[in-house]
């Protein structure tokens, strides 16, 4: 596969291991049958830097979970790490999973799902879901993340 991946983390409280998203991101598309010159990157922000990008391009003030922008030739996916933590003690979950599950949902905005209608939302999550299973057959997920 032929897809180029930048992955970078800006937020200094979690460290990410790029290298492991990447891979994760490569066996998403494998798994999605998408193009093999999909190029994305990913960016992990904090809540503090996510709030403003949701104001400005989504028109909610306040910090989101995941921002994903179709820009022509390259697919960009914000992440706020800060959120994945706190749902992950809220739904009892590992925050490697909920980064993963992120992931999953940004690259999936990119390729036409839609949440905004409940029908639409349960569709995606469903996709999701199996996406994130098959995923953990290949990559153990437990290795994304590393806390300081």
């Amino acid at each position: 596969m032929n897809a180029s991946i930048a992955v970078s983390n800006l937020n200094k409280k979690h460290r990410i291991d790029e290298k492991l998203i990447k891979i994760i991101v490569v066996n998403i598309l494998k798994i999605l049958k998408k193009s093999s010159n999909a190029k994305l990157e990913i960016v992990f922000l904090s809540d503090r830097a996510i709030k403003p990008l949701n104001k400005r391009y989504k028109g909610t003030d306040r910090a989101t979970d995941v921002l994903s922008f179709d820009l022509g030739s390259c697919g960009q996916i914000l992440i706020s790490s800060d959120m994945a933590l706190r749902n992950s003690r809220v739904f009892n979950t590992l925050i490697e999973k909920e980064l993963v599950l992120y992931v999953i949902h940004g690259i999936l905005h990119l390729y036409g799902y839609d949440d905004r209608k409940p029908s639409d939302k349960l569709r995606m999550f469903r996709k999701q879901d199996s996406v994130l299973e098959k995923l953990c057959a290949k990559v153990k997920l437990s290795k994304v993340l590393t806390r300081r």
